[in-house]
């Protein structure tokens, strides 16, 4: 059985294959691969003719189904953040992550493919510390760079196996030297100078710390060369191969600065200096280069003693580093720690991604038949509830118009049966008045009255009002003095109280006067 990976890094001026097998007895076998490309003309650089160059590579190295491969996209193309959980489950992390980075990064978190792993424990004087949170470098790329990534490959008929971070390859080559058994420094600054671009990674207490693109390279030097003798550009890469660091000081400087910029960021952030410095890449074959910008930056250069040797991938770091890839190969210097793994796949989190997106439209799709269903449920739910309630009322008002023309008879209309109630008892109580004491009715009065009238004065009543306790009377009698009399018979009995005469005229007769006596009933 044997594990093989071929890591692959696509250059604007060359093409890098590394190609790492592992077989099952543990013996490795590392294989370089290199084309270089034509440069400086525009029809190179289409993307089908690179294609064509890619495919060409791939068949003459016999590197098609000679295992999984693995490519990088530049960390210039991505967002890159480090973020500290106080909990370490992955599970938890997973959910958490999306929010957090969600207010980091100026997309939308469905326009960006994101991949995160948590990072190994720091490492303090060669002591593993015991973490109990979780430190997570979190990468988002946008959706279109990955696509189009992907679409460059399917040209040359290649579909890759991962989609890594070119940053993260250079670390993962510090993780292989340091499990072969180097002395790899727990700080260190490495630099892989390409062509185009430099990328840069720093690694404090053993994890990465800071991935960089600085859009500078080996052919801006060239570039500058060219201008200066004014030679072609292959005149100017011949001269710069046989020039010491030295005379191209003045040119290096760019690249320099924004080194510097980048260290003296993270080290203001982080209170804490990095100590050795790696240079790698193409540009690294320049004469004292890695002395010279270690000198410059204020650290020191790693060599043999670190393990960064003549055996060291230094022009092939990036595809050395995608080749080892831990997810396919499984290399023994996998540690059993959780965040070992520092290997990011961009491709499966887009694809993840898109995966989550159908199934997020299959799933409002599903929601939006079960909120239709519900609704459906719910108006034939209200229908029945509206239909039962209906009859119920029906049988009720039945009931009711049933009751009461048992007990008030026949008679009105719908609607004013509480009226008639009131009129049946209206007329019940003007029966019952007439012969109920309690409540002071027209013959109690009357036999009031006719107790209380002197003997011998004759009294007629017109008229007798009784409300509650007060009486209200019209009468006539045949005299003055007769009304005065029964003026004072009332007033003299003590049941009797506000007696008052009014109105008293002569009437239309002889010997007849009409009279108006008003007096409160005061019983008992």
């Amino acid at each position: 059985m044997v594990a093989e990976c071929v890591g692959l890094d696509l250059g604007q001026t060359a093409i890098k294959a590394v190609r790492f097998r592992r077989r099952l007895s543990g013996r490795e076998s590392v294989e370089y691969f290199h084309l270089p490309l034509p440069y400086g003309k525009p029809v190179q650089a289409e993307p089908a003719r690179l294609a064509g160059h890619l495919r060409n590579f791939l068949w003459q190295h016999g590197l098609y189904g000679s295992g999984d491969i693995v490519t990088a996209l530049p960390c210039q193309d991505l967002f890159i953040r480090t973020l500290s959980f106080p909990f370490r489950d992955s599970a938890k992390l997973e959910q958490v992550v999306p929010f957090e980075v969600e207010n980091l990064i100026p997309m939308a978190l469905d326009e960006v493919a994101m991949g995160s792993v948590v990072l190994p424990a720091k490492v303090t004087g060669g002591d593993t510390q015991k973490p109990k949170g979780a430190d997570v470098l979190i990468t988002a790329a946008p959706k279109d760079k990955v696509a189009e990534h992907l679409k460059f490959l399917a040209t040359a008929d290649l579909k890759p196996a991962a989609v890594g971070v070119d940053g993260m390859a250079l670390y993962s080559v510090t993780k292989f030297l340091q499990e072969e058994g180097a002395h790899v420094p727990g700080d260190l600054a490495v630099i892989d100078v390409g062509a185009t671009k430099t990328t840069l990674c720093l690694i404090h207490d053993g994890r990465p710390v800071v991935l960089r693109t600085v859009l500078w390279g080996g052919n801006h030097l060239t570039h500058a060369l060219a201008v200066r003798y004014a030679c072609t550009f292959a005149e100017a890469e011949r001269r710069k191969r046989a020039m010491g660091v030295q005379e191209l000081e003045m040119w290096l400087e760019p690249l320099l600065r924004e080194l510097r910029v980048s260290l003296h960021a993270y080290e203001g952030t982080a209170h804490q200096r990095l100590s050795h410095c790696w240079v790698s890449g193409g540009g690294s074959k320049l004469r004292e280069l890695s002395g010279h910008v270690a000198h410059e930056l204020g650290l020191t250069p790693v060599g043999p003693r670190q393990g960064f040797g003549a055996n060291c991938p230094r022009a092939f770091s990036i595809a050395f580093g995608l080749a080892i890839h831990p997810k396919i190969v499984r290399p023994r210097w996998k540690t059993k720690a959780i965040g070992s793994d520092v290997a990011l796949d961009l491709a499966a989190t887009a694809d993840g991604s898109a995966a989550r997106s159908k199934e997020s439209q299959q799933d409002r799709r599903l929601a939006l038949w079960g909120g239709l269903i519900l609704g459906v449920l719910v108006l034939i739910d209200l229908s029945v509830r509206v239909y039962v309630k209906e009859s119920t009322l029906t049988q009720l008002k039945q009931a009711l118009q049933a009751q009461f023309a048992q007990s008030f008879g026949e008679g009105g209309s719908p609607g004013q049966e509480l009226d008639v109630a009131r009129s049946r008892v209206a007329q019940l109580d003007k029966s019952l008045a007439v012969i109920d004491r309690s409540r002071a009715s027209v013959l109690v009065n009357l036999s009031d009255l006719s107790k209380q009238l002197p003997a011998g004065i004759p009294l007629t009543i017109r008229e007798l009002t009784v409300e509650g306790a007060s009486v209200h009377m019209e009468g006539e009698t045949n005299s003055f003095d007769s009304v005065e009399k029964i003026k004072q018979a009332f007033t003299s009995n003590q049941m009797f109280q506000a007696v008052s005469v009014t109105d008293t005229r002569v009437g239309a007769v002889p010997s007849q006067v009409v009279f108006r006596l008003t007096y409160t009933v005061q019983r008992p």
